[in-house]
């Protein structure tokens, strides 16, 4: 992670980051910790673009807010 707001998401997913995270779990921490930098600094973006690497493949996921 790079930009801006890597400060204050870092501080997010460092708290909220769990091994044992299912996909879903792991997701919505990313999205709070790019929320968290957006509402605190406007030039962090406006989305998030996932690319999930499981056992079971690649997919790509984009969200915009």
């Amino acid at each position: 992670m790079v930009g801006s707001g890597t400060e204050i998401a870092m501080g997010v997913l460092e708290e909220g980051y769990k091994e044992s995270m299912k996909v879903k779990e792991a997701k919505d921490l990313v999205t709070r910790s790019i929320k968290s930098a957006i509402s605190r600094d406007a030039m962090s973006g406006d989305g998030i673009d996932f690319l999930i690497v499981t056992k079971d493949g690649l997919t790509e996921e984009t969200i915009k807010f």
